[in-house]
């Protein structure tokens, strides 16, 4: 129960803060029909955090720093240690986490993360860092833009997405 807690509450931390990094949300007022009228949220974005498992927090940090080129910030805690991603300036925030219950898989929700402008030079280095590519870069098909899939160092399954 307290693991609970506590992932509950850094989790709501770490989105409170991107979420004040952002502007507040543009409400809009639409009629209906002549007598009612319905306010909406403008998102800009469905998700709001995600939480990729580890087996090994490490070693996942170190994937995911070598593949995207980022600093991630590495948390240690009684009962669960986690890895964030870069949030200041984001839409999304991101942990990796290693914790009782989180288990990694392939199976299940993919999460896509941003592939820049071309995810090539992002997925040339996923095997060089113990992923292992499983759609290599294809065009969507609506040619809206590029996906892949790999695995990452702990067996889950990741995508990429890009415009070129």
């Amino acid at each position: 129960m307290k693991r609970i807690l506590l992932s509950i509450t850094v989790i709501l931390a770490f989105g409170l803060m991107a979420c004040n990094t952002q502007n507040k949300p543009n409400l809009e007022v639409r009629k209906v029909d002549s007598s009612q009228e319905q306010t909406t949220n403008n998102m800009k974005s469905f998700i709001s955090i995600f939480e990729i498992p580890a087996m090994d927090i490490s070693r996942a940090v170190n994937f995911y720093q070598a593949i995207l080129d980022v600093n991630i910030e590495k948390i240690e805690m009684p009962e669960m240690d986690m890895g964030i991603f870069p949030y200041e300036g984001q839409m999304v925030t991101g942990v990796i986490i290693q914790a009782e219950g989180y288990k990694p898989s392939a199976n299940g929700t993919t999460i896509y993360l941003n592939g820049g402008d071309n995810l090539q030079i992002i997925l040339d280095k996923v095997e060089k860092n113990s992923g292992k590519i499983i759609v290599p870069k294809s065009l969507h098909a609506d040619e809206s833009g590029y996906y892949a899939l790999f695995l990452d160092s702990e067996g889950n399954k990741i995508g990429l997405h890009s415009p070129n």
